[in-house]
C-alpha cells in the first residue's frame, strides 16, 4: 500500500487553514459519513424522497439531542434519520449552520429550519430564525406567516403576527391571503379585542371571506349560505357597537341575520333605560394601547417664538437620534410634535403640516417609515400638552442597541412657539430604555410613541 501516493492524492486538509473551512468541505459530503437524513426532495414532486450524508460527531457537538441520540444511554444503533416533516432545503439549511455556522434563508425555507432548530435545541440557530422573521413580517404577508407557525406550533411567532394584526388590521384584512384563511383563523381574528378597525369594516372583510368560501365549495353567496360558512363565528362580530345607520344600511340587506336577531339590534340602539339582550358583544373593541416615551418631565410650555415670512411658509427641521435597549421587540409608531400656537384667534382649527421620517443611522437604506399630513393640535401627550401625535402608516420594528433617528419638518402656517424646557438624555417606560443622542434645548419632538407587542394592558 502505498500510503504516500493516497495523501498526495486527497490532501484536503492541508489545503483548509481552519476548523470552519474544513467542516465545510465536509458538509453534505459522504466521505467518512456515519449516518443520513432522509427527506423529501424540494426540488422534485412531491414524495420523492433524498437521503443527506452527515457526520455524527458534528451534529453531536451542536445539539443535545443528537448527543443523547447518538452517545446516550439509550442511543440508536441505526445510522438513517427519517424527517417525514421536512424537506431538503431547509434540512440544507440546518446542516449549513451547524457545519460551519452560515445561513442562507429564505421566506420559503425560515420556518422548516425554525422547526428544525427547535426539534434539536439549537438555540442560536432558534435565535436567527426568530429575528429573520421579526424584520419581514408585514401586512401583506402576515397572514401567510401566522398560518405557518400555527402549522409548525411555534406560539411565539404566532403572537407576533397577531401583534401586526392589531396594529394594522385593514391592511392585513387587504391581503389577498386573507381569504385563504381557515374557519379556525377566523374565529380567532373576530374574537380580539385589540383589532384596530372600524366593525362595520370588520363585517365588510369577513362577509368577503365567507362568500369565498361559498364559492370554493360551488354554492351561491345567498344570506343563508353566507350564515351557513360563518357559523358560531357570526357572534363574534360586534353589531350593536356599530351606528344605527351602517348597521341598517351595510348588515341588514345582507340577509345574514334572523328577522328576531336584527329587530333586536335596532330596539337596542332605541333603548335609553333597559336594553334587549342581544347575541352579539355589545363593547367596542380596544385597540392595541400606545406607549408614550415623554422626553420632558413636565408639560411643554412656551419659549421663543416662530414668526413664519408672510407667505405662511414657515419651516422648522429637527434630528433627534435615539437608540432603544429591551428585552420585548419595540415598534416605533411615530412621534409627538409641539407646535401649538398660544393667544391667537384660530387656536382651535389651524393645522400645521408636519412631515415625519424614521431611518437607522449609518445606513444607505431608504426610510423606514415615513408620513405627512395636516394636523390640528390635540391634548392626547403625557402632559395633556399642545401638540400633534404624527403617526407612521404601519409601525416600524427596531432593533435593540442599533441608533436610529426621527426625522421631522414642521411647515408653520401661523406663529408658534418652542418648548422652553430642556430634555432627558435617557428615560425608561416600564422595562423598555430610550437613550437620545442630542437632546438640545427646545426640541419640538417631545415624545416618541411606540408599540411593544407583550403588554396588553
Amino acid at each position: 500500500m502505498d500510503l504516500a501516493s493516497d495523501i498526495q492524492t486527497d490532501d484536503w486538509q492541508s489545503t483548509r487553514e481552519t476548523v470552519r473551512e474544513r467542516n465545510k468541505y465536509m458538509f453534505l459530503n459522504p466521505t467518512i459519513s456515519d449516518v443520513s437524513f432522509v427527506v423529501e426532495d424540494s426540488t422534485k414532486d412531491h414524495g420523492t424522497k433524498i437521503a443527506l450524508p452527515a457526520h455524527k460527531y458534528v451534529l453531536a457537538i451542536s445539539s443535545p439531542v443528537f448527543f443523547a441520540m447518538f452517545h446516550g444511554g439509550i442511543a440508536e444503533q441505526g445510522n438513517r434519520i427519517e424527517l417525514p416533516d421536512c424537506n431538503s432545503e431547509c434540512l440544507t439549511e440546518f446542516l449549513r449552520f451547524i457545519y460551519y455556522d452560515e445561513l442562507h434563508l429564505t421566506a420559503n425555507s425560515v420556518l422548516g429550519v425554525m422547526y428544525l432548530a427547535k426539534k434539536y435545541l439549537v438555540l442560536s440557530l432558534m435565535r436567527q430564525c426568530g429575528r429573520f422573521l421579526e424584520e419581514r413580517i408585514d401586512p401583506n404577508n402576515v397572514f401567510e406567516t401566522l398560518t405557518q407557525a400555527r402549522q409548525f406550533r411555534e406560539e411565539e411567532l404566532e403572537k407576533r403576527c397577531w401583534f401586526i394584526v392589531d396594529l394594522n388590521t385593514k391592511q392585513c384584512l387587504e391581503s389577498p391571503s386573507f381569504l385563504e384563511l381557515d374557519e379556525a383563523v377566523i374565529k380567532s381574528l373576530l374574537r380580539r379585542e385589540t383589532l384596530k378597525i372600524e366593525e362595520s369594516e370588520l363585517f365588510d372583510y369577513t362577509l368577503r371571506w365567507a362568500k369565498k368560501q361559498c364559492e370554493l365549495n360551488g354554492l351561491n353567496t345567498s344570506g343563508a349560505n353566507i350564515r351557513k360558512a360563518l357559523g358560531e363565528t357570526l357572534y363574534f362580530l360586534r353589531f350593536p357597537v356599530m351606528s344605527q345607520k351602517k348597521f341598517a344600511e351595510e348588515v341588514v340587506p345582507q340577509d345574514v341575520l334572523s328577522d328576531r336577531e336584527a329587530l333586536n339590534i335596532f330596539l337596542h340602539f332605541s333603548a335609553t333605560n333597559t336594553k334587549p339582550d342581544v347575541v352579539f358583544p355589545c363593547v367596542p373593541r380596544s385597540g392595541r394601547p400606545m406607549r408614550r416615551c415623554a422626553r420632558y418631565s413636565e408639560a411643554p410650555s412656551p419659549h421663543h417664538w416662530y414668526r413664519p415670512p408672510s407667505n405662511g411658509t414657515g419651516r422648522r427641521e429637527e434630528t433627534v437620534s435615539f437608540t432603544v435597549n429591551s428585552e420585548s421587540p419595540i415598534y416605533i409608531a411615530g412621534g409627538r410634535v409641539f407646535t401649538r400656537t398660544f393667544g391667537l384667534s384660530d387656536v382651535e382649527s389651524r393645522r400645521d403640516k408636519v412631515q415625519l421620517w424614521i431611518r437607522e443611522e449609518n445606513s444607505q437604506q431608504k426610510a423606514l417609515g415615513f408620513t405627512e399630513g395636516e394636523f390640528l393640535a390635540d391634548n392626547n401627550g403625557v402632559y395633556n400638552g399642545d401638540g400633534i401625535d404624527v403617526k407612521f402608516k404601519t409601525a416600524v420594528l427596531v432593533k435593540s442597541g442599533v441608533r436610529y433617528s426621527l426625522e421631522c419638518v414642521i411647515f408653520f402656517s401661523q406663529s408658534v412657539t418652542s418648548n422652553k424646557h430642556s430634555p432627558h438624555k435617557e428615560v425608561v417606560v416600564e422595562q423598555t430604555r430610550f437613550k437620545f443622542e442630542n437632546s438640545y434645548h427646545g426640541s419640538h419632538l417631545t415624545e416618541v410613541l411606540f408599540y411593544t407587542p407583550w403588554i396588553t394592558q
